[in-house]
């Protein structure tokens, strides 16, 4: 054995990397010393997650961070289907210094803990240092190693542009982008059932708020505008597809054929077999 490698112990790296596939599942992280951050590789779901003893829900995309986990914290978390998962570890004492020496405060990133966000370059940031660490060799490590102040840097700006946002544009009423990602969110899950929790998370809001702001925005309930969404497309399904009505009713989210006819009838004025064909009918 070579003595100086004996006595001169590389010592552990300031930030880590991890891929992992996260199952469907409630999780149970245990403290540590360490910050810890998520970033999306694959798989969309819904993550539920406990801070500060209450819960908080929120949709997660490939190319989203999780919120961050601080150190000393025991994290729970509840995920509704399969994710691949980039984990970044970063030494506690390591944010401390690059935040003192930026002039900030380690506890800004607290606001990171709240919710998730977006920051395309910190991805690729991410996902560039952990190629090069998989690689194994001296110069990939002193790569993933000499990104840390740029990450933390980074985290913390994420962190400064995240309070900018959690403040409303306009008081008490969702902006244009958020009813367009809430609208192709029904769109690609109309068939299925739709919480008013699910389109809250989409909008970073709680259901009771999000009720009130969405009727602000639209002039209607988030209900009454699920139920226009469905049965637009039933109408659309009548007029274009041969399909049963019984199976216009499932792929549009009604639970039956019945239920599909009374809420037709109501919104359009016919029943939908007189919508199909208004001429047999006469």
């Amino acid at each position: 054995m070579n003595p100086i490698a004996a006595h001169s112990p590389r010592p552990a790296p300031t930030v880590s990397f991890e891929d992992v596939m996260l199952p469907a599942t409630e999780l149970h992280d245990a403290p540590t010393a360490r910050y810890t951050l998520c970033l999306v590789l694959q798989g969309e779901a819904r993550l539920s997650y406990r801070v500060d003893d209450r819960w908080h829900t929120q949709w997660l995309h490939p190319g989203m961070f999780a919120p961050i986990t601080p150190p000393h914290v025991e994290a729970t978390l509840q995920l509704s289907g399969e994710q691949r998962h980039l984990m970044i570890s970063i030494d506690e004492e390591t944010v401390a210094r690059v935040a003192g020496e930026s002039g900030s405060e380690e506890h800004e990133l607290d606001t990171l803990r709240l919710r998730a966000f977006k920051d395309p370059f910190l991805a690729e940031l991410c996902r560039r240092a952990w190629a090069e660490a998989r690689r194994g060799d001296a110069l990939g490590r002193s790569f993933a190693e000499s990104i840390e102040g740029t990450l933390i840097c980074g985290l913390l700006r994420s962190a400064s542009g995240t309070r900018r946002l959690a403040r409303p544009p306009v008081r008490g009423k969702l902006s244009e982008a958020t009813l367009a990602r809430i609208h192709d969110h029904c769109l690609a899950r109309l068939h299925e059932p739709i919480a008013i929790a699910d389109l809250a998370a989409v909008a970073g809001l709680g259901p009771h708020q999000f009720g009130k702001a969405f009727k602000a925005a639209s002039a209607r309930s988030p209900q009454q505008y699920l139920i226009a969404l469905r049965t637009q497309r039933a109408q659309e399904l009548l007029r274009d597809s041969k399909l049963s009505i019984a199976d216009i009713a499932l792929q549009c989210g009604f639970f039956d054929q019945s239920h599909l006819t009374t809420t037709f009838t109501r919104w359009v004025g016919v029943p939908p077999h007189r919508y199909r064909h208004p001429m047999r009918q006469q």
